[in-house]
């Protein structure tokens, strides 16, 4: 027999109380009923910054990407050996790029 992982609880609040909850859950983008379960198992409400700023690095890490990419059609497409031993260095400097933003993200998550 499996246990049920969320019951419901009815339960009166002040009327203050409820606009605050709802207008967190608003801005964040959950529930009102994760925000006040959150609100109850940490003693705050939630932050959803931390997760807007991994996207965010993600939006980098996929951008790094595809000037990587752009790089690596540019070398070869290029016959000339300065500009593409510039262009090797710059698509290495990216990829330690992406590198560096994959470990602070795995970092930010645990």
């Amino acid at each position: 027999m499996s246990e049920k992982k969320r019951v419901l609880l009815k339960a009166y609040i002040k009327p203050d109380l409820h606009a605050r909850i709802t207008k967190h859950a608003a801005n964040t983008g959950l529930s009102a009923s994760r925000v006040a379960e959150r609100l109850l198992e940490t003693g705050k409400y939630p932050d959803q910054s931390l997760n807007q700023a991994v996207l965010k690095l993600l939006d980098v890490n996929a951008d790094q990407a595809r000037l990587g990419n752009l790089l690596v059609k540019a070398i070869n497409e290029t016959s000339d050996g300065p500009a593409v031993h510039s262009m090797k260095r710059l698509l290495e400097d990216i990829r330690r790029t992406q590198t560096q933003l994959k470990a602070k993200v795995a970092g930010i998550k645990t």
